[in-house]
């Protein structure tokens, strides 16, 4: 893998973000006009990218891919959840806020940036093992995430507020437009379903507009904060760092000598490298808790991962 084009695409990716940074400051996007298109890649253009990544695809010789990508998936939210948990007793944050760095180090930003940028290194071909993490994704999210949103909130507040997140409520946004393209995606992928030309150039022209609308609202979303109070916190930076660095690249060397596809393994790798949910600080704000320290956390994760995923692919 040449890393120098890794990171020009990176580069490409970023520049697309400044543009979101400044059309915010100079507020050709509004904060309104930001949660609104954020909905639209979440529940249109992310999905159909989704999708269209499989037309076309011959699932004959995959089998072995995807059952690999199947068993990587369940070990990557097994493996998240035993680390950020190790990782609480190194970095010893302040009680209020421990539930809220699991929540960093379980749910990553699989579709907002994982889908632009594993799209972008390994081409549609990865669209296929990226829809089983989202399916994962989501259920672990609106289970354990939901509980441990609950219970950062009891703990920042000291008391069961009634703004929590309803845990039937939650299983009910289970069934989501990303689960459901992902659902579409696995049956048209293992059927060999041949759909219409028009279909394919509907779902082509939809799914490129997610890279650059993507990287133009998280740029829009770093213009929403004040970059000022974002180098308080040290212990943020180093959780990042270990988990976003150190753990991908661990991970490389104890299983490169595994017989595993290299486009599953990359998926595998890549979105361990992916930086903190946006859907997370959504949550914890719902919740009552301090929805602020998430969002830095976000933002932070974002920013670095422009350095770092080049830097993990350095090692694949």
């Amino acid at each position: 893998m040449d890393v120098r084009i890794i990171f020009g695409q990176m580069l490409v990716l970023f520049a697309m973000m400044m543009i979101g940074y400044f059309s915010y400051q100079w507020n050709w996007i509004t904060e309104e006009v930001s949660k609104k298109l954020s909905k639209l890649v979440v529940n249109v253009f992310n999905p159909i990218l989704v999708i269209n990544g499989v037309l076309g695809q011959e699932s004959k010789n995959a089998g072995s891919g995807i059952v690999s990508n199947i068993l990587l998936m369940c070990g990557y939210y097994i493996l998240l959840i035993v680390v950020a948990n190790l990782l609480l007793l190194v970095l010893r944050p302040e009680q209020r806020y421990r539930n809220m760095y699991r929540l960093m180090g379980i749910f990553s930003s699989l579709g907002f940036m994982g889908i632009p940028v594993i799209k972008s290194i390994y081409g549609d071909q990865a669209m296929i093992y990226v829809a089983f993490y989202i399916l994962g994704y989501n259920f672990i999210l609106y289970t354990y995430g939901i509980y441990l949103v609950n219970r950062a909130a009891e703990e920042y507040t000291g008391i069961k507020a009634e703004t929590m997140v309803n845990w039937r409520q939650a299983l009910k946004k289970m069934i989501n437009p990303g689960v459901i393209a992902a659902l579409i995606a696995v049956v048209i992928f293992a059927g060999n379903i041949s759909l219409p030309s028009p279909v394919h150039s509907f779902c082509e022209y939809m799914g490129n507009t997610t890279i650059p609308l993507s990287m133009i609202l998280m740029g829009a979303s770093v213009a929403q904060v004040d970059l000022k109070q974002l180098f308080g916190d040290i212990r943020v930076y180093v959780f990042m760092v270990l988990r976003m660095v150190l753990l991908p690249i661990v991970m490389v060397f104890l299983m490169k000598d595994l017989p595993i596809d290299e486009v599953v393994f990359g998926v595998f790798i890549l979105e361990l490298g992916m930086p903190v949910g946006s859907i997370i600080t959504l949550m914890v704000k719902e919740s009552g808790a301090d929805g602020a320290y998430c969002t830095k956390g976000v933002v932070i994760s974002t920013l670095i991962s422009i350095v770092t995923i080049p830097l993990i692919c350095l090692f694949l």
